[in-house]
């Protein structure tokens, strides 16, 4: 019961949450399943943060972005999963700093 109301919760906050937010919410996807030590999962964020790769509006940041996420990616299949999600966990403190707390703030 409490896995269904669980994900209930997390559909419901979605609804209406901004791209920038959604990022957001992928990093603290795959930095919980680097805890967790789920392969499948975090490979699952990290293709959807490579996808969400904007290389024409991005340009250099976009290309280094994507290099990053290709490391924790290729990782992630046999690697350690500890320095990816410290990593990630950086970006995402950046990424919620300089992108979803200034247009908050806007």
């Amino acid at each position: 019961m409490y896995a269904l109301q669980h994900r209930q919760y997390q559909r419901d906050a979605l609804v209406g949450a901004t791209p920038e937010k959604l990022v957001v919410k992928i990093y603290d996807i795959a930095i919980a399943a680097c805890h967790a030590g789920d392969r499948a999962r975090l490979r699952a964020a990290l293709v959807q943060l490579v996808n969400g790769l904007d290389f024409e509006r991005g340009g250099d940041l976009a290309r280094r972005l994507h290099a990053i996420y290709v490391y924790g990616l290729t990782e992630s299949a046999l690697g350690d999963l500890a320095p990816i999600a410290e990593v990630l966990n950086e970006l995402r403190s950046v990424w919620n700093e300089g992108v979803v707390l200034r247009r908050t703030a806007a």
